[in-house]
C-alpha cells in the first residue's frame, strides 16, 4: 500500500535521523556522493527546483538496518563501521506505530548529504552576493527583504574572503540552540575571515545580514512543505519487488539482499559468501549466494518451495546455521563434476544456473554423497538430463517449478527408484533439426550456451589454437567467429542470406580472449594456415572444435552457407547422440507406471478461477481417476466445490488440475495420471 504523497520539514527529518526513527536496510550501498553533488542539492532547494520525492517503507518483517553515514570522509573515523541494529518482527509493529519508524528506501544520498552539511560533517557554506554584484531592482529593496534566491552567489566547501559567507551547519545550530546574539556573534560572526579590518559601523551593518541570512535558512530548514515523500507499507515479497525494479543506478539489489538484512542478527550472509570465496579462491568458482539460498529453501520446505516469497517469508538464521555448509560443500562439489567432466568450459557460459540445485539435491540422496559413487545407469541419466533440460530450455520460463521438479526427480535417480511421472520424460523431449542449429545466434541464448558447451563435452574438453595445450577455468573464454566478420561483410555484402547467419552459433567457436586475435578481413583459410605455422597440430585443434578440416585447404572461403550446413550437421549429430537417440532406452530404464489402488484417497492441487483448492478424491472400483477424463473432473470438482465459497460450476470450464500427492507423499503432475 503507498500512502499519497506527503511533505515534511528538514528540521523534521534531522530530528527523525537523531532519533533513530529514519534508518537504512543493512543492504543499502554506501554513501557516494561527492560534496559537489551536495552543494547542488542546497542550491536547487535555495531556487525551489524540486530535488525528487524521498520513498520511506514501514516493513512488517524483521530486518537489520544501519544509521546515516555520519564518518568523515578521509582522516580518523573515515573507515570505522557504521552501527547496526536488527530488529525483530514485533520490535517492528512497535516502533512503526510509536515512533513512525522507517526504512529509507529511495533517496538515501539525499538525506545523507543534508545529514552531513546540517551537522557540520561535511563543510557547506553559502556565499551571499555583495551589493554591487546585485541587479538594480534587488539592491533598491531592503536587505531583509531580499529572498536567499537573490542572495546567494554559491554554495562551497569554504568561505569567502570578500563576501559575507554562513556555514549551514551554524545556520542550523544557532537555531536549534535558540543562541543569543552574543553568543552567535563571538562564536561564529567575529571568526568570519571576511569581518577582519572592518570598523565598528561595517562590524554591526554586516552582523545585521548574517542574522538576517540565517533566520532565512531556518525559515528554509523548517518549511514543511520543502521535502516531498512517499510511506510505503510493505511485506517482504513487495520490499524485494521494489528494490529489483527501482535501482537502475549504482549496485543493483534482489531479493537476497533483503533476506541478507533478515538474516543479520544469527547469520551474517554477505560474510559468509565472502568466506567461501576466499576458502576457494584457487579453483576460480564464482559462488552465486541465490543457488545456495534457494537448495536451503528446497531442503526446508522438504521438496515443496523455493521461490522468493517462501524464502522471504519463512527461512530464518537457524536454517542458515543447519544447512549452509552441507549445502556449499554439494555445490563445490558438483562445480567440481561438470568442469571436471567438460560439461561446461566456464561459469559465464553455463547455460542455467539453477541446474546446480537439483545436483546438489542429487548428492544429498546419493550413496556416500560424492559424484564417484553414482553407477553407470545414474551417470547416463544425468548426461541425458543435463543435455536434454538445456536444449528443451526448461528453465527458460518457470524455473521455479522446473527446479523441484528437477530435484524430485534426481533424488528418486539416487536413491535407485524409478520416476512415475510420465510426462516428465515428455517435457525433457527436444525437436531440432540441423537448419534450426543455424538460427541460434546470440550468447543470451541458452540453446547457443549449450550447443558450444556440448562440443566442449564431446571433446573431452577443447585444446586452444596456438597450440595444443587443453583450455582451462582460468581461461578468459570468448566466443570466436570462424569466418571473420569483416571478411563476411566484405566478400559475402550482396548475399543477404549470408550475412544474416554471420553470428550463427554454426560460426563460432570457444577460444581464450587472447587467442581470439584480430584477423581483420582474411579469409579463414589464411588466417588459420598463419597460426599452423607456429602450431603444426592445428587440424587437431580444429577437430576438437567440431571445424571441418577442409577449412585449411580453402575450400570454404567461397562457400560459407555451405560450411554452416556441413557445421550445422555435425552439430546436430551430437545432438543425436547425448539427447535424441538416447530418449527411448532413458525412458525404458528410468520409468516406473505408477500404481492406482482400487480404493483409497488423492488429493488433489487445483485452480478454479485463480481460486486454488486442494480436494481428496474417493478412488473405488467404479470410479478410476484417469487425467483428462472429463467425467473425473467433474467429480472432483464437485467433492472440491465446497471449499469455493458458494460456487457451484462443476464442469472443466475454469479449472486447472496440476498436481496430485501419490501414495509416497510426492507431488506430481496431474496428467501423468494413467489408467490403470
Amino acid at each position: 500500500m503507498i500512502d499519497p504523497q506527503r511533505t515534511e520539514s528538514i528540521k523534521s527529518l534531522i530530528n527523525d535521523v537523531d532519533k533513530g526513527n529514519i534508518v537504512l536496510p543493512e543492504f543499502q550501498r554506501d554513501f557516494v556522493w561527492d560534496i559537489g553533488k551536495t552543494y547542488d542539492l542546497f542550491d536547487s532547494l535555495v531556487r525551489d527546483i524540486f530535488i525528487g520525492a524521498i520513498i520511506y517503507g514501514k516493513p512488517s518483517f524483521e530486518i537489520t538496518v544501519r544509521e546515516i553515514d555520519k564518518r568523515p570522509r578521509k582522516g580518523i573515523g573515515s573507515r570505522a563501521k557504521l552501527k547496526i541494529k536488527s530488529y525483530s518482527k514485533e520490535e517492528i509493529k512497535s516502533e512503526t506505530q510509536i515512533n513512525n519508524f522507517r526504512l529509507v528506501l529511495d533517496g538515501q544520498q539525499r538525506i545523507t548529504s543534508l545529514y552531513r552539511a546540517l551537522k557540520g560533517i561535511d563543510e557547506v557554506w553559502l556565499i551571499i552576493r555583495n551589493d554591487e554584484e546585485l541587479d538594480d531592482d534587488v539592491q533598491s529593496t531592503d536587505f531583509k527583504d531580499r529572498s536567499l534566491e537573490e542572495l546567494i552567489y554559491e554554495f562551497r566547501g569554504q568561505e569567502d574572503d570578500e563576501r559575507l559567507s554562513i556555514n549551514i551547519s551554524h545556520a542550523y545550530k544557532i537555531a536549534i540552540d535558540n543562541l543569543f546574539e552574543d553568543d552567535i556573534r563571538k562564536t561564529y560572526f567575529d571568526n568570519l575571515t571576511f569581518t577582519a579590518g572592518m570598523d565598528d559601523d561595517e562590524l554591526i551593518s554586516n552582523f545585521r545580514r548574517y542574522l538576517i541570512v540565517c533566520k532565512k535558512i531556518d525559515s528554509l530548514l523548517s518549511s514543511e512543505k520543502l521535502l516531498s515523500y512517499y510511506l510505503l507499507n510493505m511485506n517482504t515479497d513487495k520490499f524485494s519487488l521494489f528494490f529489483e525494479r527501482s535501482n537502475s543506478k549504482g549496485i543493483q539489489l534482489n531479493f537476497i539482499d533483503i533476506l541478507a538484512a533478515k538474516l543479520y542478527k544469527g547469520f551474517n550472509l554477505r560474510e559468509k559468501v565472502e568466506e567461501l570465496q576466499v576458502a576457494f579462491a584457487d579453483t576460480g568458482y564464482v559462488f552465486n549466494r541465490e543457488i545456495i539460498v534457494r537448495a536451503i529453501a528446497y531442503i526446508v520446505s522438504n521438496g515443496k518451495e523455493v521461490n522468493r516469497s517462501y524464502i522471504l517469508g519463512s527461512l530464518n538464521y537457524v536454517h542458515f546455521v543447519e544447512y549452509w555448509n552441507e549445502v556449499c560443500n554439494y555445490y563445490k562439489k558438483a562445480l567440481d563434476f561438470l568442469y571436471k567432466g567438460n560439461f561446461i568450459l566456464s561459469q559465464s557460459w553455463m547455460p542455467y544456473e539453477n541446474m546446480i540445485i537439483p545436483l546438489i539435491m542429487f548428492l544429498r540422496e546419493l550413496k556416500g554423497n560424492d559424484f564417484s559413487q553414482m553407477n553407470e545407469k545414474q551417470l547416463d541419466f544425468i548426461k541425458y538430463w543435463y543435455w536434454a533440460s538445456i536444449l528443451s530450455q526448461r528453465y527458460s520460463s518457470g524455473s521455479n517449478e522446473v527446479i523441484i521438479q528437477d530435484s524430485i526427480a534426481l533424488s528418486n535417480i539416487a536413491r535407485n527408484k524409478k520416476i512415475s511421472d510420465r510426462s516428465y520424460f515428455t517435457r525433457l523431449k527436444i525437436q531440432m533439426m540441423a537448419d534450426d542449429i543455424l538460427t541460434f545466434n546470440k550468447k543470451g541464448s541458452v540453446v547457443y550456451k549449450g550447443i558450444l558447451n556440448m562440443i566442449n563435452f564431446d571433446a573431452g574438453g577443447l585444446i586452444d589454437w596456438p597450440n595444443s595445450n587443453k583450455l582451462t577455468i582460468y581461461d578468459k573464454i570468448e566466443d570466436h567467429h570462424i569466418f571473420p566478420v569483416e571478411y563476411l561483410k566484405t566478400s559475402f555484402k550482396d548475399d543477404e542470406n549470408a550475412i544474416s547467419l554471420i553470428d550463427s552459433v554454426a560460426n563460432r567457436t570457444l577460444i581464450p580472449k587472447i587467442t581470439n586475435i584480430k584477423i581483420g578481413k582474411k579469409a579463414p583459410s589464411i588466417y588459420l594456415k598463419e597460426l599452423k605455422l607456429n602450431n603444426p597440430a592445428l587440424d587437431k585443434s580444429l577437430k576438437y572444435h567440431l571445424i571441418p578440416e577442409d577449412i585449411l585447404s580453402g575450400l570454404y572461403d567461397d562457400f560459407y552457407t555451405d560450411f554452416l550446413e556441413v557445421r550445422a550437421n555435425l552439430i546436430m549429430d551430437l545432438i543425436d547422440k547425448y539427447v535424441m537417440s538416447k530418449e527411448k532406452a532413458i525412458f525404458d530404464d528410468f520409468y516406473k507406471q505408477p500404481i492406482i489402488k482400487n480404493t483409497g484417497t488423492i488429493k488433489i492441487h487445483a485452480n478454479y478461477y485463480r481460486n486454488k483448492v486442494e480436494a481428496t478424491f474417493n478412488i473405488d472400483t467404479q470410479n478410476i481417476f484417469y487425467a483428462g477424463n472429463n467425467y473425473s473432473v467433474s467429480l472432483a470438482a464437485d467433492k472440491a466445490k465446497e471449499d469455493l465459497s458458494g460456487k457451484t460450476d462443476t464442469s472443466t470450464n475454469g479449472w486447472k488440475f496440476w498436481k496430485y500427492i501419490d501414495d509416497d507423499g510426492n507431488s506430481r503432475f496431474i496428467d501423468d495420471f494413467r489408467k490403470n
